[in-house]
């Protein structure tokens, strides 16, 4: 194999990117390139890991390497190889001090070429498209010597910069330019690079079918993939909503439940999905029941052809609080929960078991009988788990109020996704 042509190809690839025009996302600050631990990036599959990385070694004026093991040109690279693909590198970049290895975990048993150049002081980037292969490894071989950082989609307020337009006034315009913005970006999710194509749908359909089948499937060797299909498409129907597996198995006419949680785990390791456990003081019982989110908005629109007027406004608007709350949550340390009794919370932030706080998510509450629904739930979520910072987001009302002792902040959703 012609190591050299094709990375030579690559680097052609690699300096033709126009780095400065691209989005700066909020995790180039994590990333250290010049520290003695591998630096790995994980995330969904076209989310930006690639770019990230490129702008953080630009940035920091370095001379580095660039492999890219998603290409069809290195399929069926064996670990053997490694060092062959290694020795091309020096040839085509010269003396580099640092190395970046895209979508790494392609090759079995990367692992130990990396714990090598770690070991001869090479400063090493990672990506990876699928959580579990990487950890698993990354824990196995190279303990103490990484660290993570989770990349997701482009966030409301990195949208809103990568559309140029992240400095919209807080006037009567600019909140109605921040709220139609929303409303595109709560159909087309936040992958940077359907947004540069003409036909989106079925640019996230060819993605969305290579996550399944190449990242999941193949990766997993999974014995059924229709079923994993069949999965995968019910828990996009019903984002949002608690994962009954016993009624899925019935649906698929599949025995026991065990396969099915063992595909959603998967489908959550390859960044589809985040499963969100239920509250309890008890933690051996949180797990026991778990609602299913989309790890991007688009995903759902192109996969299940959804129009501009399906209905799914309000559980829109909950995913995507829920995938602030859970980009938040390792720098805020919390914990992310819903809370279900005789009425359902939304989330749960909490920390060691104490509540920190209470969300729910209400597109429209411009009737009284659906305002005072969503307050009832607060109020006995507050009463039952001790808490008492109380939050609505709804589409555009932004209100404090006063009920039971108990005061509710009402904020609006662009402002509570601009946060931070």
């Amino acid at each position: 194999m012609d190591f050299i042509r094709i990375l030579t190809e690559q680097k052609e690839e690699r300096d033709s990117l126009p780095l400065e025009s691209y989005c700066r996302r909020s995790q180039l600050k994590e990333l250290d390139v010049f520290s003695p631990l591998a630096q790995v990036v994980m995330g969904m599959r076209r989310s930006g890991k690639t770019v990230l990385c490129h702008q953080a070694l630009h940035a920091a004026g370095v001379n580095y390497a660039f492999i890219n093991f998603d290409d069809e040109t290195l399929a069926n690279l064996e670990a053997s190889q490694l060092n062959d693909v290694l020795l091309a590198a020096y040839v085509v970049y010269g003396d580099f001090t640092h190395i970046l290895l895209d979508e790494i975990q392609n090759i079995q048993g990367w692992e130990l070429f990396v714990n090598r150049l770690l070991r001869q002081n090479m400063h090493v980037v990672l990506t990876g498209s699928n959580s579990n292969l990487l950890s698993q490894e990354l824990g196995t071989h190279l303990t103490g010597r990484y660290k993570e950082i989770e990349l997701l989609p482009l966030s409301f307020k990195e949208y809103l910069a990568f559309s140029n337009s992240p400095q919209l006034p807080a006037t009567t315009r600019g909140n109605a330019r921040r709220l139609e913005a929303y409303k595109t970006y709560s159909r087309r999710g936040g992958l940077p690079e359907s947004y540069q194509v003409g036909d989106w749908r079925n640019y996230i359909k060819t993605l969305y079918n290579a996550i399944l089948f190449k990242d999941v499937s193949k990766r997993y060797n999974v014995r059924y993939p229709k079923v994993l299909a069949q999965l995968s498409s019910i828990l996009m129907d019903n984002f949002c909503r608690e994962v009954n597996y016993s009624d899925i198995a019935k649906a698929l006419s599949v025995k026991g439940t065990h396969t099915l949680q063992n595909y959603a785990s998967y489908l959550e390791k390859a960044y589809l999905i985040r499963l969100l456990p239920k509250f309890s003081f008890k933690p051996l019982r949180r797990n026991q029941f778990e609602k299913a989110y989309a790890i991007d908005l688009g995903v759902l629109s192109a996969f299940s052809g959804i129009a501009a007027d399906d209905g799914n406004d309000g559980w829109r608007m909950e995913n995507l609080v829920f995938l602030k709350l859970y980009a938040d949550h390792v720098s805020k340390d919390y914990e992310l929960f819903y809370w279900k009794n005789d009425c359902e919370v939304d989330f749960v932030l909490a920390r060691k078991s104490r509540v920190l706080k209470l969300i729910q998510v209400a597109y429209d509450i411009s009737s009284a009988k659906a305002r005072q629904r969503e307050i009832n739930a607060l109020l006995q979520a507050s009463s039952r788990l001790s808490c008492d910072d109380l939050l609505i987001v709804t589409l555009t009302e932004k209100s404090t109020l006063q009920q039971d002792g108990k005061t509710i902040e009402i904020r609006p959703i662009t402002e509570f996704l601009m946060e931070g």
